[in-house]
């Protein structure tokens, strides 16, 4: 896990390059709670560039030395989550239906896309976000603890829960 403190300090003096450093070294994060709790990639972009927005507005809030990853991540969480909030008062009569996590045509491999897809579906909002931070952008258990605010414990298990229903999925899935 990259060091990020040097690159705040320059992003608050709008340093073009710590903000791409940060991006690239945060976007996988940021992709996967959004769509965990969206599922829908359009609206995940948008809502990316929302959170980054938020991010640099509030930067001198954040306490250097902290956990950046997690802080950011946070952001991205609200913003989801105030979005989805607002569609459901807005759409009463017809809910969001299965919305596609990966673009299929962008992917060299439809197979894969396919189980991802198929894994996430059988998947609550809570295991969903769990398993795409910890698979989709490789996070420690222990980060994703932070990011969910919940203990090291109840998100193991939450995981060890999600890979039994997926597995579960996938046995019933036919061929």
């Amino acid at each position: 896990m990259p060091n990020f403190d040097d690159y705040i300090e320059r992003l608050k003096h709008k340093d073009n390059e710590a903000f791409e450093y940060i991006y690239e070294h945060t976007k996988r994060g940021v992709y996967s709670i959004i769509v965990a709790i969206v599922k829908d990639r359009q609206m995940t972009e948008d809502l990316m560039q929302d959170t980054y927005i938020k991010m640099l507005k509030s930067i001198n809030q954040y306490q250097v030395g902290r956990n950046f990853n997690a802080w950011i991540t946070q952001i991205a969480k609200n913003t989801a989550l105030d979005y989805y909030r607002k569609q459901q008062k807005t759409t009463l009569v017809d809910p969001i239906e299965d919305i596609n996590i990966i673009d299929r045509e962008q992917s060299n491999d439809n197979q894969n896309d396919y189980t991802i897809e198929e894994m996430v579906k059988s998947l609550d909002m809570e295991e969903r976000e769990i398993v795409l931070l910890h698979i989709v952008s490789d996070m420690t258990f222990k980060t994703i603890s932070e990011i969910v605010n919940k203990p090291l414990g109840t998100v193991l298990w939450i995981y060890q829960k999600a890979l039994k229903k997926i597995k579960k999925a996938l046995r019933e899935e036919p061929s």
